[in-house]
């Protein structure tokens, strides 16, 4: 069953300390479990593992040259800004909605980035939950908009929008087995046969073992989320069937989207020094 929810996000201290923890820490992951790691290889350098955290942590960060100047940074550009959508979009489908739906998001994109100074491309999350051993895989869209109109043009008009890429990902099934193809080759054993088994339906045809969810998180704030900004994801939901849509709107409160991002920037640089 589809869902369209609105959630009031209140920005504040703990609120900005709790999401640039844990921002850094899916950053900086590894696949290799550093406490376990025999350090004594390090201890010989005169280094430790503790020290081998630091030093990742550090630079696993990037660090907004723009805004270290003093200059306003090209907000359309913003790393942070756009991390930061991911960041409570996976939040929302692995902690905030019932336990029976949420789903478990193994390898966030935040980790992976390819290059720290660019937003990532594709699919922002992509999950999966067993229902009585039906497989249903995640596709999850974010984004962030400040634009006054309602629905912001995030929503459905830009080629980029939710609703555009949500739409390829339904009629292009080739698309999505690549792209989950190309997950799965990233993942320990555990979540890598959930995933290949839906692929393998997905290519073999068999729609009676999996089913797809088209997450969408949408990022607004007190100054324009006055209405309805579900757009043609609401709509036009039958488009997406047999599949399902869940499409959370989470609003500030207290802060604006600029300066609840600079507060998230200035925090994680912060801790990480």
């Amino acid at each position: 069953m589809s869902e369209f929810v609105k959630l009031d996000v209140k920005v504040f201290d703990k609120f900005i300390k709790k999401f640039s923890e844990r921002y850094i820490s899916e950053r900086a992951e590894t696949q290799v479990n550093l406490d376990s790691l025999d350090s004594s290889q390090l201890d010989d350098c005169g280094f430790n593992v503790e020290k081998l955290k630091q030093v990742i942590r550090k630079n696993a960060v990037a660090v907004d040259l723009k805004r270290e100047q003093g200059l306003t940074p090209a907000i359309l550009n913003d790393i942070y800004r756009s991390d930061l959508g991911e960041l409570l979009m996976t939040y929302y489908f692995e902690e905030k909605i019932g336990e029976d739906k949420r789903f478990i998001i193994p390898l966030k994109n935040i980790s992976s980035r390819e290059l720290a100074q660019l937003p990532g491309r594709s699919l922002d999350a992509i999950g999966y939950r067993i229902d009585k051993g039906l497989f249903n895989i995640l596709l999850g869209e974010a984004k962030v908009s400040e634009q006054k109109k309602t629905p912001p043009d995030v929503v459905h008009l830009t080629d980029d929008s939710i609703y555009k890429s949500q739409k390829k990902h339904h009629e292009d099934l080739p698309m999505v087995i690549q792209k989950l193809s190309d997950y799965c080759r990233k993942l320990g054993a555990e979540d890598f046969v959930t995933f290949a088994c839906a692929v393998l339906y997905m290519e073999t045809g068999q729609t009676d073992k999996y089913s797809l969810t088209f997450g969408c998180a949408l990022i607004r704030d007190y100054t324009c989320c006055n209405g309805s900004d579900f757009g043609k994801m609401q709509t036009n939901v039958s488009e997406f069937d047999p599949n399902d849509v869940h499409f959370v709107v989470l609003s500030f409160t207290q802060k604006t989207i600029s300066e609840t991002v600079d507060l998230f920037y200035k925090e994680v640089q912060k801790t990480v020094r």
